[in-house]
Protein backbone atom coordinates (compact mmCIF):
# COMPACT_ATOMS: atom_id res chain seq x y z
CA UNK A 1 0.00 0.00 0.00
CA UNK A 2 1.09 3.55 -0.74
CA UNK A 3 -0.27 6.41 1.35
CA UNK A 4 -1.54 9.48 -0.46
CA UNK A 5 -0.07 11.52 2.39
CA UNK A 6 -3.35 13.42 2.76
CA UNK A 7 -4.66 12.00 6.03
CA UNK A 8 -8.34 12.66 5.36
CA UNK A 9 -8.12 11.07 1.91
CA UNK A 10 -6.24 8.05 3.24
CA UNK A 11 -8.94 7.64 5.91
CA UNK A 12 -11.63 7.65 3.24
CA UNK A 13 -9.72 5.09 1.16
CA UNK A 14 -9.26 2.69 4.05
CA UNK A 15 -5.60 3.53 4.63
CA UNK A 16 -4.22 4.43 1.20
CA UNK A 17 -3.78 2.97 -2.28
CA UNK A 18 -3.32 -0.84 -2.30
CA UNK A 19 -0.41 -2.43 -4.17
CA UNK A 20 -0.83 -2.52 -7.94
CA UNK A 21 -3.75 -0.09 -8.03
CA UNK A 22 -4.01 2.87 -10.41
CA UNK A 23 -4.96 6.48 -9.60
CA UNK A 24 -6.18 9.16 -12.02
CA UNK A 25 -6.06 12.77 -10.77
CA UNK A 26 -7.84 15.32 -12.97
CA UNK A 27 -7.23 19.04 -12.33
CA UNK A 28 -9.40 21.91 -13.49
CA UNK A 29 -7.42 24.79 -15.07
CA UNK A 30 -6.26 27.28 -12.45
CA UNK A 31 -6.95 25.11 -9.41
CA UNK A 32 -4.09 24.69 -6.93
CA UNK A 33 -4.25 20.92 -6.62
CA UNK A 34 -0.80 19.66 -7.57
CA UNK A 35 -0.21 18.82 -3.92
CA UNK A 36 -2.18 15.58 -4.25
CA UNK A 37 0.37 14.11 -6.69
CA UNK A 38 3.34 15.61 -4.82
CA UNK A 39 2.07 14.21 -1.52
CA UNK A 40 1.68 10.68 -2.88
CA UNK A 41 5.15 10.81 -4.44
CA UNK A 42 6.71 12.02 -1.18
CA UNK A 43 4.92 9.25 0.74
CA UNK A 44 6.08 6.58 -1.71
CA UNK A 45 9.70 7.77 -1.49
CA UNK A 46 9.53 7.94 2.31
CA UNK A 47 8.23 4.35 2.34
CA UNK A 48 11.29 3.22 0.39
CA UNK A 49 9.41 2.53 -2.85
CA UNK A 50 11.27 2.59 -6.15
CA UNK A 51 9.54 5.29 -8.18
CA UNK A 52 9.62 6.40 -11.80
CA UNK A 53 8.54 9.99 -12.48
CA UNK A 54 7.59 10.80 -16.08
CA UNK A 55 7.57 14.60 -16.33
CA UNK A 56 7.91 15.74 -19.97
CA UNK A 57 7.37 19.40 -19.06
CA UNK A 58 10.49 19.91 -16.92
CA UNK A 59 13.93 18.60 -16.03
CA UNK A 60 14.74 16.40 -13.06
CA UNK A 61 16.75 19.18 -11.44
CA UNK A 62 14.00 21.78 -11.85
CA UNK A 63 11.34 19.38 -10.54
CA UNK A 64 13.30 18.61 -7.37
CA UNK A 65 14.25 22.27 -6.92
CA UNK A 66 10.61 23.37 -7.12
CA UNK A 67 9.70 20.90 -4.37
CA UNK A 68 12.65 21.76 -2.13
CA UNK A 69 10.96 24.75 -0.46
CA UNK A 70 7.59 23.01 0.00
CA UNK A 71 6.23 20.38 2.41
CA UNK A 72 6.75 17.87 -0.43
CA UNK A 73 10.56 18.08 -0.48
CA UNK A 74 11.97 14.72 -1.54
CA UNK A 75 14.81 13.74 0.78
CA UNK A 76 15.02 10.05 -0.18
CA UNK A 77 15.78 10.26 -3.91
CA UNK A 78 18.25 7.39 -4.31
CA UNK A 79 15.39 5.12 -5.44
CA UNK A 80 13.88 7.76 -7.73
CA UNK A 81 14.25 7.68 -11.54
CA UNK A 82 13.12 10.35 -14.00
CA UNK A 83 12.06 10.50 -17.61
CA UNK A 84 12.02 14.24 -18.07
CA UNK A 85 11.91 16.90 -20.79
CA UNK A 86 15.43 16.07 -21.98
CA UNK A 87 14.37 12.47 -22.71
CA UNK A 88 11.17 13.67 -24.30
CA UNK A 89 12.93 16.26 -26.48
CA UNK A 90 15.42 13.64 -27.67
CA UNK A 91 12.59 11.33 -28.73
CA UNK A 92 10.75 14.23 -30.33
CA UNK A 93 13.79 15.28 -32.35
CA UNK A 94 14.42 11.80 -33.77
CA UNK A 95 10.84 10.82 -34.60
CA UNK A 96 9.79 11.39 -38.21
CA UNK A 97 6.12 10.65 -37.62
CA UNK A 98 3.66 9.63 -34.89
CA UNK A 99 4.35 5.91 -35.30
CA UNK A 100 8.08 6.47 -34.96
CA UNK A 101 7.53 8.67 -31.92
CA UNK A 102 5.35 6.02 -30.29
CA UNK A 103 7.84 3.26 -31.05
CA UNK A 104 10.75 5.25 -29.64
CA UNK A 105 8.78 6.27 -26.56
CA UNK A 106 7.68 2.67 -25.90
CA UNK A 107 11.28 1.50 -26.18
CA UNK A 108 12.47 4.15 -23.72
CA UNK A 109 9.75 3.21 -21.22
CA UNK A 110 10.51 -0.52 -21.59
CA UNK A 111 14.24 0.02 -21.05
CA UNK A 112 13.65 2.22 -18.05
CA UNK A 113 11.21 -0.22 -16.43
CA UNK A 114 13.41 -3.26 -17.04
CA UNK A 115 16.33 -1.49 -15.39
CA UNK A 116 14.38 -0.09 -12.48
CA UNK A 117 12.01 -2.71 -11.08
CA UNK A 118 9.71 0.08 -9.97
CA UNK A 119 7.01 -0.10 -7.31
CA UNK A 120 5.19 3.02 -8.52
CA UNK A 121 5.04 5.22 -11.62
CA UNK A 122 4.03 8.89 -11.46
CA UNK A 123 3.08 10.47 -14.79
CA UNK A 124 2.32 14.05 -15.79
CA UNK A 125 0.62 13.07 -18.98
CA UNK A 126 -0.61 16.12 -20.91
CA UNK A 127 2.38 16.51 -23.23
CA UNK A 128 2.26 12.81 -24.08
CA UNK A 129 -1.50 13.10 -24.67
CA UNK A 130 -0.79 15.83 -27.22
CA UNK A 131 1.31 13.33 -29.20
CA UNK A 132 -0.74 10.13 -29.17
CA UNK A 133 -4.12 11.11 -27.69
CA UNK A 134 -5.45 11.11 -24.15
CA UNK A 135 -7.25 7.77 -24.11
CA UNK A 136 -4.34 6.05 -25.84
CA UNK A 137 -1.88 7.48 -23.32
CA UNK A 138 -3.92 6.41 -20.31
CA UNK A 139 -4.52 2.90 -21.66
CA UNK A 140 -0.83 2.55 -22.52
CA UNK A 141 0.32 3.06 -18.95
CA UNK A 142 -2.59 1.22 -17.39
CA UNK A 143 -1.78 -1.96 -19.31
CA UNK A 144 1.94 -1.78 -18.54
CA UNK A 145 1.57 -1.14 -14.83
CA UNK A 146 -1.22 -3.64 -14.23
CA UNK A 147 0.78 -6.39 -15.85
CA UNK A 148 3.64 -5.76 -13.43
CA UNK A 149 1.43 -5.01 -10.37
CA UNK A 150 2.98 -1.55 -10.17
CA UNK A 151 1.09 1.40 -8.65
CA UNK A 152 0.27 4.06 -11.23
CA UNK A 153 -0.48 7.71 -10.44
CA UNK A 154 -1.47 9.98 -13.35
CA UNK A 155 -2.03 13.74 -13.15
CA UNK A 156 -4.06 15.22 -16.01
CA UNK A 157 -4.94 18.86 -16.63
CA UNK A 158 -8.53 18.76 -17.93
CA UNK A 159 -8.85 21.67 -20.35
CA UNK A 160 -12.36 20.66 -21.37
CA UNK A 161 -15.41 19.89 -19.20
CA UNK A 162 -17.04 17.35 -16.91
CA UNK A 163 -18.37 15.34 -19.86
CA UNK A 164 -14.82 14.91 -21.13
CA UNK A 165 -13.75 13.71 -17.69
CA UNK A 166 -16.64 11.22 -17.56
CA UNK A 167 -15.64 9.89 -20.98
CA UNK A 168 -12.04 9.40 -19.87
CA UNK A 169 -13.06 7.62 -16.67
CA UNK A 170 -15.30 5.30 -18.69
CA UNK A 171 -12.66 4.63 -21.37
CA UNK A 172 -9.67 4.13 -19.05
CA UNK A 173 -10.71 2.05 -16.02
CA UNK A 174 -8.51 3.40 -13.24
CA UNK A 175 -9.01 1.92 -9.78
CA UNK A 176 -9.32 5.39 -8.25
CA UNK A 177 -10.56 8.45 -10.14
CA UNK A 178 -10.18 11.79 -8.39
CA UNK A 179 -11.00 15.28 -9.66
CA UNK A 180 -9.79 18.58 -8.19
CA UNK A 181 -11.91 21.70 -8.75
CA UNK A 182 -12.36 25.29 -7.67
CA UNK A 183 -14.99 26.43 -5.17
CA UNK A 184 -17.26 24.59 -2.78
CA UNK A 185 -20.91 25.57 -2.93
CA UNK A 186 -21.00 29.33 -2.42
CA UNK A 187 -17.52 29.34 -0.88
CA UNK A 188 -15.27 30.50 -3.70
CA UNK A 189 -12.08 30.63 -1.62
CA UNK A 190 -12.17 26.89 -0.90
CA UNK A 191 -11.29 24.21 -3.46
CA UNK A 192 -12.69 20.69 -3.50
CA UNK A 193 -11.79 17.17 -4.48
CA UNK A 194 -14.24 14.48 -5.53
CA UNK A 195 -13.74 10.72 -5.58
CA UNK A 196 -15.63 9.52 -8.65
CA UNK A 197 -14.74 5.85 -8.21
CA UNK A 198 -12.71 3.71 -5.82
CA UNK A 199 -12.56 0.04 -6.81
CA UNK A 200 -11.57 -1.33 -3.41
CA UNK A 201 -14.00 0.55 -1.16
CA UNK A 202 -17.55 1.90 -1.64
CA UNK A 203 -17.63 5.69 -1.47
CA UNK A 204 -20.31 8.18 -2.53
CA UNK A 205 -19.34 10.69 -5.21
CA UNK A 206 -19.29 13.82 -3.08
CA UNK A 207 -17.33 17.07 -3.07
CA UNK A 208 -14.85 17.34 -0.18
CA UNK A 209 -13.50 20.87 0.49
CA UNK A 210 -9.85 21.68 1.08
CA UNK A 211 -7.59 24.72 1.29
CA UNK A 212 -3.95 25.14 0.35
CA UNK A 213 -1.94 26.66 3.19
CA UNK A 214 0.72 29.34 2.71
CA UNK A 215 3.44 26.67 2.78
CA UNK A 216 1.69 24.72 0.00
CA UNK A 217 0.31 21.90 2.15
CA UNK A 218 -3.22 20.59 1.66
CA UNK A 219 -5.76 20.90 4.46
CA UNK A 220 -9.10 19.09 3.93
CA UNK A 221 -11.90 21.02 5.60
CA UNK A 222 -15.36 20.59 7.03
CA UNK A 223 -15.95 24.35 6.89
CA UNK A 224 -19.19 24.48 8.85
CA UNK A 225 -20.79 21.98 11.20
CA UNK A 226 -23.81 23.51 12.90
CA UNK A 227 -24.57 22.40 16.46
CA UNK A 228 -28.29 22.98 17.05
CA UNK A 229 -31.20 21.78 19.14
CA UNK A 230 -33.67 23.00 21.79
CA UNK A 231 -32.75 25.46 24.53
CA UNK A 232 -30.66 24.03 27.41
CA UNK A 233 -29.93 20.82 25.52
CA UNK A 234 -26.17 21.33 25.94
CA UNK A 235 -25.11 22.84 22.61
CA UNK A 236 -22.73 25.42 24.07
CA UNK A 237 -21.25 22.84 26.42
CA UNK A 238 -20.72 20.49 23.47
CA UNK A 239 -18.77 23.13 21.52
CA UNK A 240 -16.84 24.25 24.60
CA UNK A 241 -15.82 20.65 25.36
CA UNK A 242 -14.87 19.74 21.78
CA UNK A 243 -12.92 22.94 21.08
CA UNK A 244 -9.62 23.98 22.62
CA UNK A 245 -11.06 27.49 22.99
CA UNK A 246 -14.45 28.89 22.12
CA UNK A 247 -16.34 32.14 21.65
CA UNK A 248 -19.92 32.70 22.78
CA UNK A 249 -22.08 35.66 21.80
CA UNK A 250 -23.20 35.71 25.42
CA UNK A 251 -19.60 36.26 26.48
CA UNK A 252 -19.22 38.91 23.81
CA UNK A 253 -22.04 40.81 25.52
CA UNK A 254 -24.58 41.15 22.74
CA UNK A 255 -27.26 42.07 25.27
CA UNK A 256 -26.19 40.66 28.61
CA UNK A 257 -29.07 38.18 28.63
CA UNK A 258 -28.46 34.44 28.19
CA UNK A 259 -31.78 34.11 26.36
CA UNK A 260 -30.61 36.24 23.45
CA UNK A 261 -27.47 34.33 22.59
CA UNK A 262 -27.08 34.38 18.80
CA UNK A 263 -24.17 32.07 18.11
CA UNK A 264 -21.38 29.97 19.64
CA UNK A 265 -18.17 29.46 17.71
CA UNK A 266 -15.58 26.72 18.24
CA UNK A 267 -12.04 27.98 17.65
CA UNK A 268 -9.38 26.97 16.82
CA UNK A 269 -10.57 24.36 14.40
CA UNK A 270 -11.38 20.91 15.76
CA UNK A 271 -9.40 18.16 13.99
CA UNK A 272 -10.93 14.74 13.30
CA UNK A 273 -9.97 12.07 10.72
CA UNK A 274 -7.57 14.50 9.06
CA UNK A 275 -10.20 17.21 8.59
CA UNK A 276 -10.13 20.67 10.14
CA UNK A 277 -13.64 21.47 11.35
CA UNK A 278 -15.42 24.66 12.34
CA UNK A 279 -18.29 24.25 14.84
CA UNK A 280 -21.06 26.87 14.88
CA UNK A 281 -23.72 26.74 17.60
CA UNK A 282 -27.26 28.11 17.25
CA UNK A 283 -29.67 29.41 19.90
CA UNK A 284 -32.51 27.10 20.82
CA UNK A 285 -35.33 29.54 21.58
CA UNK A 286 -38.29 29.47 19.19
CA UNK A 287 -38.12 33.18 18.38
CA UNK A 288 -34.62 32.63 16.97
CA UNK A 289 -35.98 30.41 14.19
CA UNK A 290 -34.88 32.77 11.37
CA UNK A 291 -31.34 32.88 12.79
CA UNK A 292 -31.20 29.08 12.95
CA UNK A 293 -32.37 28.82 9.34
CA UNK A 294 -29.72 31.33 8.30
CA UNK A 295 -26.93 29.55 10.16
CA UNK A 296 -27.87 26.28 8.43
CA UNK A 297 -27.07 27.86 5.05
CA UNK A 298 -24.00 26.19 3.51
CA UNK A 299 -23.69 23.82 6.48
CA UNK A 300 -21.70 20.68 5.64
CA UNK A 301 -23.29 18.76 8.50
CA UNK A 302 -25.39 19.16 11.64
CA UNK A 303 -24.96 17.87 15.18
CA UNK A 304 -28.43 17.89 16.71
CA UNK A 305 -28.26 17.99 20.52
CA UNK A 306 -31.27 17.05 22.65
CA UNK A 307 -31.67 16.58 26.40
CA UNK A 308 -32.11 12.82 26.59
CA UNK A 309 -34.10 13.11 29.83
CA UNK A 310 -36.79 15.55 28.62
CA UNK A 311 -39.41 14.19 26.21
CA UNK A 312 -41.36 17.46 26.54
CA UNK A 313 -38.52 19.30 24.74
CA UNK A 314 -38.75 17.09 21.68
CA UNK A 315 -41.65 19.07 20.24
CA UNK A 316 -39.31 22.03 19.76
CA UNK A 317 -36.65 19.60 18.59
CA UNK A 318 -38.94 18.38 15.80
CA UNK A 319 -39.45 21.97 14.57
CA UNK A 320 -35.70 22.55 14.29
CA UNK A 321 -35.12 19.09 12.85
CA UNK A 322 -37.60 19.85 10.07
CA UNK A 323 -35.42 22.81 9.05
CA UNK A 324 -32.38 20.53 8.88
CA UNK A 325 -34.11 17.79 6.92
CA UNK A 326 -35.66 20.28 4.49
CA UNK A 327 -32.12 21.29 3.48
CA UNK A 328 -30.97 17.63 3.16
CA UNK A 329 -28.00 18.24 5.44
CA UNK A 330 -26.28 15.16 6.94
CA UNK A 331 -26.96 15.06 10.68
CA UNK A 332 -26.20 13.07 13.81
CA UNK A 333 -28.48 13.08 16.87
CA UNK A 334 -26.57 13.54 20.15
CA UNK A 335 -28.73 12.54 23.14
CA UNK A 336 -27.09 14.51 25.93
CA UNK A 337 -26.89 14.01 29.72
CA UNK A 338 -26.44 10.24 29.68
CA UNK A 339 -24.47 10.70 32.90
CA UNK A 340 -27.68 11.74 34.70
CA UNK A 341 -30.69 9.62 35.75
CA UNK A 342 -33.86 9.43 33.66
CA UNK A 343 -32.25 9.02 30.24
CA UNK A 344 -34.61 7.92 27.46
CA UNK A 345 -33.67 4.96 25.30
CA UNK A 346 -32.40 5.45 21.75
CA UNK A 347 -35.54 3.76 20.41
CA UNK A 348 -37.76 6.18 22.35
CA UNK A 349 -35.89 9.22 21.04
CA UNK A 350 -35.98 7.83 17.51
CA UNK A 351 -39.75 7.21 17.75
CA UNK A 352 -40.60 10.60 19.26
CA UNK A 353 -38.59 12.42 16.59
CA UNK A 354 -39.75 10.14 13.73
CA UNK A 355 -36.16 9.38 12.77
CA UNK A 356 -35.38 6.76 10.11
CA UNK A 357 -33.72 3.55 11.33
CA UNK A 358 -30.32 4.48 9.90
CA UNK A 359 -30.17 7.99 11.40
CA UNK A 360 -27.39 7.92 14.05
CA UNK A 361 -28.54 8.49 17.66
CA UNK A 362 -25.60 8.64 20.08
CA UNK A 363 -26.02 8.93 23.88
CA UNK A 364 -23.41 11.35 25.24
CA UNK A 365 -22.35 13.56 28.08
CA UNK A 366 -21.40 16.91 26.57
CA UNK A 367 -18.96 17.31 29.47
CA UNK A 368 -16.79 14.44 28.17
CA UNK A 369 -14.50 15.25 25.25
CA UNK A 370 -14.34 11.63 24.11
CA UNK A 371 -18.14 11.68 23.77
CA UNK A 372 -18.19 14.90 21.75
CA UNK A 373 -15.39 13.66 19.49
CA UNK A 374 -17.24 10.37 18.93
CA UNK A 375 -20.22 12.36 17.63
CA UNK A 376 -18.00 14.46 15.34
CA UNK A 377 -16.25 11.32 14.12
CA UNK A 378 -19.58 9.68 13.28
CA UNK A 379 -20.73 12.77 11.38
CA UNK A 380 -17.48 12.91 9.39
CA UNK A 381 -17.96 9.28 8.34
CA UNK A 382 -21.55 10.07 7.37
CA UNK A 383 -20.46 13.08 5.29
CA UNK A 384 -17.59 11.34 3.52
CA UNK A 385 -18.38 7.62 3.34
CA UNK A 386 -22.09 6.86 3.57
CA UNK A 387 -25.33 7.49 1.65
CA UNK A 388 -27.42 10.18 3.29
CA UNK A 389 -30.73 9.52 5.06
CA UNK A 390 -33.81 11.28 3.74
Amino acid sequence: MIYTGVEALDEMLGGGVPKGRSVFISLEPGVDGQGFMFSALKSACAMGKRCLVIAPFTTREAFLSDLAATPYRLDAIDRLRFLDSSDYDEIDARAVDEDAWRSSFDARIDRCCSEGGFDAVFIYCNRICDEIGTEETLKLFLSRCRGKKVNLFVEYLNLYDDDHLDDLIAAAPFDLSLSIGEGYGNLLFINHFRIHHAAWTPLPSRQIPFVVRDDGSLSPQIPKIVVTGPVDAGKTTFIQTASETWVSSDRLGMSGSPTTVAMDFGHPLVTCRGFEITLVGTPGQEHFGPIIAHLLTNATGVIFVVDGRCPDDLGRARQILNLVRAKSIPFVMAANKRDLPGMMSEDTIRRLLSLPPDAPVIPISALRREDTMAVIDRLIRLITREPLSE
